[in-house]
């Protein structure tokens, strides 16, 4: 019987070993628009998460904030981000208040609407560098 039970506790023990567990994974996991390939990142919900984005953004040439005039910072914001030409380069939804995208270098401009307001502004990318852009809406 003791044989029987070590044999059994054995098995079981290289039975977990050899299973396969998702990793745990990153709130801040880049995307990449589908039509461009343009990687973005958004989020910042929570001190870890913006510890976690802040780690990353120095692979970002474009940061935005988005908040209300009071500071509170906003989430599910719509941004999209056109080219000088007008072509879309970005359509996507901030799952936080940062979001984060490497642009090639030229001008732009970038649309952020929470609840049917919209906001734009014009910038340009320059070649080395990050440039920050604020939305701020009423309370």
């Amino acid at each position: 019987m003791k044989k029987i039970t070590i044999l059994l506790t054995s098995l079981l023990l290289l039975m977990n070993a050899t299973m396969s567990f998702p990793e745990e994974t990153d709130e801040t996991t880049a995307l990449e628009d589908e039509r461009t390939n343009t990687p973005y990142l958004s989020g910042g919900i929570g001190t870890d998460e913006r510890d976690a984005l802040s780690a990353d953004a120095k692979n970002y040439n474009l940061k935005i904030v988005f908040a209300t005039k009071g500071k509170a910072y906003l989430a599910d914001i719509a941004v999209k981000i056109n080219d000088e030409s007008g072509k879309t380069i970005i359509d996507a939804t901030s799952d936080g208040p940062w979001f984060f995208t490497r642009l090639c270098p030229g001008k732009y401009t970038v649309f952020a609407t929470m609840k049917e307001e919209a906001l734009n502004q014009k910038l340009e990318i320059k070649q080395s560098g990050q440039s920050v852009l604020y939305f701020f809406w009423a309370e």
